[in-house]
């Protein structure tokens, strides 16, 4: 119960910057923050960030991504099977080591956190050894809240040899916080 409170919080929060699907006038969908060089924020307000709060993420600073930001960065396309063995989809995005690259990462290890509370750790080298984006499109159209969106980690396994057979767990829908440390 607690979750899908949580769940719903995240989406009331995102829905109300997000009106058009395209997030045109929209506020920041991706913050990345901890070990990192370069910064555009201050520290995390717990009165006015709940789902930071509610997550126990706390940071002095950080880089966040509007979907514009997104939106202008060079967009790769991943034609993929997701679910595992589910549907081919194309997904769209910017490669996700651009994205870190913007914020100067200074750490090995990602914690990737999405709106229902999904946490994954990612070793920074392996987004570093493959076309890995972090997807604000899937099939053309935006990635929304109640979906898959509003960013989510999509992996080349159906092109990258190296990645054949991989399952989903590292496949994080819903990404709103990108913790970068040692």
């Amino acid at each position: 119960m607690i979750r899908i409170a949580l769940t719903f919080l995240a989406a009331a929060s995102l829905a109300a910057c997000s009106g058009d699907p395209e997030f045109a006038e929209g506020g920041d969908i991706v913050t990345i923050h901890g070990e990192i060089g370069t910064v555009d924020r201050g520290a995390m307000d717990p009165e006015l960030e709940p789902l930071f709060r509610a997550y126990g993420i706390e940071f002095d600073s950080a880089y966040v991504m509007p979907f514009a930001s997104l939106a202008d960065m060079t967009q790769h396309d991943v034609r993929v099977a997701y679910p595992e063995g589910g549907v081919t989809r194309v997904f769209s995005g910017p490669l996700l080591r651009d994205v870190l690259d913007v914020a100067t990462p200074e750490g090995s290890m990602l914690t990737i956190t999405a709106l229902d509370g999904y946490q994954r750790d990612i070793e920074l080298s392996r987004i570093e050894d493959h076309d890995v984006i972090l997807a604000i499109r899937m099939d053309g159209d935006a990635l929304n809240i109640g979906g898959y969106g509003p960013a989510m980690i999509v992996w080349p396994r159906d092109t990258d040899d190296a990645l054949a057979g991989m399952d989903d767990s590292d496949w994080v829908w819903g990404v709103f916080s990108i913790e970068v440390r040692d």
